[in-house]
Order: structure tokens, then sequence, then C-alpha cells
């Protein structure tokens, strides 16, 4: 029986195929699923949930696609790839989240020139998810690389609040 489901929102390669490491493990141990979301954006709103919304989705991005789930095969996990097409960004990833019935989204938010914004977006992000009944993981202190491999405090700890915050 799976008790958790986890969403990936795709971001920069490295830091995907790491959030990737970490949600197979986790879905090894501990019976979680595992959706990888790609966001395309539409130029606009009209567009949304239409073929044409699909333009910006390119043959390099379903390149990318295979090759997520085959590394998730490689773990013996199954991976749920899904297209989610947006025309805000955050909004698209919280309705997401909502439509996939995730217990907790992985996503990178990217730093801003502007100082604190990183921080007001986490936040803003984390309390929208929690109102939804789930869990924001952001892997901050995770330094990406392809050869990144996860360590067992990092899995424990995401997994003690997957279990706190389960539906």
């Amino acid at each position: 029986m799976i008790e958790s489901r986890l969403m990936i929102v795709m971001g920069e390669r490295a830091w995907t195929l790491a959030a990737l490491h970490l949600a197979c493990v986790m879905a090894r141990r501990d019976q979680t699923a595992v959706a990888l979301l790609r966001m395309v954006a539409v130029g606009h709103p009209a567009l949304l949930g239409t073929d044409p919304g699909l333009r910006n989705f390119t043959s390099k991005d379903a390149h990318e696609l295979d090759d997520m789930a085959a590394t998730a095969e490689d773990y013996g996990v199954f991976l749920d790839v899904q297209l989610f097409q947006y025309a805000n960004y955050w909004s698209g990833v919280l309705d997401a989240a909502e439509q996939l019935a995730a217990t907790a989204v992985i996503v990178h938010v990217p730093p801003s020139p502007i100082p604190y914004w990183q921080q007001a977006r986490r936040g803003w992000l984390r309390r929208r998810l929690a109102r939804q009944q789930q869990l924001l993981i952001t892997l901050d202190d995770m330094t990406p690389s392809l050869t990144w491999t996860p360590s067992a405090t990092l899995l424990e700890e995401t997994a003690v609040k997957l279990r706190h915050h389960h539906i």
C-alpha cells in the first residue's frame, strides 16, 4: 500500500537528478509513489489544456524525461511523468500538487537578486501547500551533482516529515 506521493517539479538538470535519486531511494524504502512534473509555459491562458499550449515542450524536454524515467527504472521505481501547462508558474505548482494528490512537493526555489525574495517565495509556497495538507521540500542544503548520492540523515529527516504530514 502506497502511503505517500512525492511530486518533483523539474528544474535544472543536476538538481532534478539529485531530487529524483532521493525520491527513488525513499520510494523503495517507504512505499512512496513518485511523480515527476514538467512544467510547460503557455503563451496565453486560453491555451491551457490544449495541444498548442504544448508548443514550448521540445524534443530535448522529452529526451530528458526519458532519461529521468530510466533513472527511476534503475531503482525499480515506477515514475509517473506528468506535463503540466501553466500561465503562472508558482500557482501552477500549487494546482498540480492538488491535482496529483501529492503528499510532498520537491521544488527548487531559485535565488533572487532581490534580498529576501527567495525566502519570501519559499514561505509563501510552504504556507499555500500547508493549506492543502502538503509538505514543501526544497533541498536547499543540497549541492546537486550528477554523482550525488542521498545521505541516510537526509533520507530519514525527509521520511519523518512525510509521516507527520501524511494525509
